[in-house]
């Protein structure tokens, strides 16, 4: 309750203080899929590749990057704070907003993907240790763990699109965030001291507008680079980006993009980390006599695995996963002709495959917490 009472003190300060378009709720509707999905909401990851990531140099003690464009943008509006400061327009004493530098920015997503799926992994095998689950070879282990990934999936992503899509995933892994402030997310008090109540309040807000950065209204330390800005957008000419549609095209590539490799090697190692060694067996020869028999679980390296269990059978596995973890609603005959579908494009091109399965299940309309669900939801109160 003391936590609730403070979030809602919290918002009305932030109300009250500027209502300035660019300090914007991230938690809301699709503004919470910013940066980590393109315009048909498939989600992305920087490739460090149309747009490089690059050093900040304005920081405290720790390494921050960003995309290139954001760092130089973030640089110039660090050196106006300087300037201020040297002629005495705003004030010297804020320990954020005048001392102005970076904290923290970039987190690579596979990084921050790996550490979530250990939590799987750590999860699986208390769950197998539980339920005495033994298999004997790859197929039977993944019949007998699939149910429980499945249901996991509904409320935590297994998959690495999905997880790039979900609350797991930290913004900063857009590439388009640097935080200037070590304040800690759930202190308020501090973000209202230090932001909302700071002299330098709206000079601070003013200059990132005009710099091309949106201020995170949650976390008023955190500035997102605003790609549909025409002041972010003059700093990625320079790279050779000049529209919006660029920067998602040029500067990202989608998440599902080889990542059926990395899946396979999932599996492939959650196999080999849960196998028994052994596994012993009453097997009734006739009606008075039992055998006991041991067996031995086959024991793969990723390449004979590779050979036993093709493309086909990994990407059946996926489909079956990544539709767990959305929130379409469909039916069960659409999802036998939609599998089905993927499965017969796959023979001619893999990669197509996937792209065109992930359109189709990546529509955000309706979801729990999009625009539409929140609107549908409104509506049904005021009925």
């Amino acid at each position: 309750m003391d936590l609730f009472e403070k979030k809602l003190i919290y918002n009305l300060k932030a109300k009250m203080t500027t209502s300035q378009k660019h300090l914007v709720n991230f938690t809301f509707a699709e503004k919470q899929l910013y940066g980590r999905v393109d315009r048909l909401y498939l989600p992305i990851v920087p490739n460090n590749m149309g747009a490089t990531l690059k050093d900040v140099r304005t920081k405290g003690q720790n390494r921050v990057q960003a995309l290139n464009f954001v760092v130089d943008a973030f640089e110039n509006l660090a050196t106006q704070f300087r300037k201020k400061i040297f002629v005495n327009e705003i004030s010297r004493n804020e320990k954020y907003l005048s001392d102005f530098m970076a904290h923290s920015g970039y987190i690579p997503p596979k990084a921050a993907y790996n550490k979530h799926i250990a939590m799987y992994f750590r999860a699986f095998e208390r769950v197998i240790k539980e339920n005495k689950i033994k298999f004997v070879n790859f197929n039977d282990f993944v019949i007998k763990i699939m149910p429980y990934i499945l249901q996991a999936a509904k409320k935590k992503p297994f998959t690495f699109p999905a997880f790039v899509k979900s609350k797991f995933c930290p913004m900063e892994c857009s590439g388009l965030v640097i935080d200037i402030s070590d304040i800690e997310f759930q202190n308020d008090e501090k973000k209202i001291e230090h932001f909302y109540e700071s002299k330098n309040w709206e000079f601070y807000v003013n200059a990132c507008a005009s710099y091309g950065f949106m201020i995170d209204r949650n976390n008023p330390s955190r500035l997102v680079a605003d790609i549909a800005s025409g002041d972010m957008l003059q700093y990625a000419e320079k790279y050779g980006i000049l529209s919006t549609d660029q920067v998602l095209n040029v500067a990202y590539n989608k998440a599902h993009f080889k990542y059926l490799d990395t899946f396979r090697v999932i599996l492939f190692k959650m196999y080999n980390q849960f196998k028994p060694v052994r596994i012993h067996k009453s097997v009734e020869i006739s009606p008075a006599r039992v055998k006991n028999i041991v067996e031995t679980p086959i024991k793969y390296t990723l390449e004979n695995l590779k050979e036993e269990y093709n493309d086909a059978y990994f990407l059946d596995l996926y489909c079956q996963i990544r539709i767990a973890e959305e929130e379409s609603q469909f039916q069960e005959g659409e999802i036998f002709s939609l599998l089905n579908d993927t499965i017969e494009m796959s023979n001619e091109n893999l990669s197509n495959a996937i792209n065109s399965f992930e359109i189709i299940i990546n529509k955000t309309f309706d979801y729990n917490g999009s625009l539409s669900y929140n609107k549908m939801k409104a509506d049904k109160l005021r009925e």
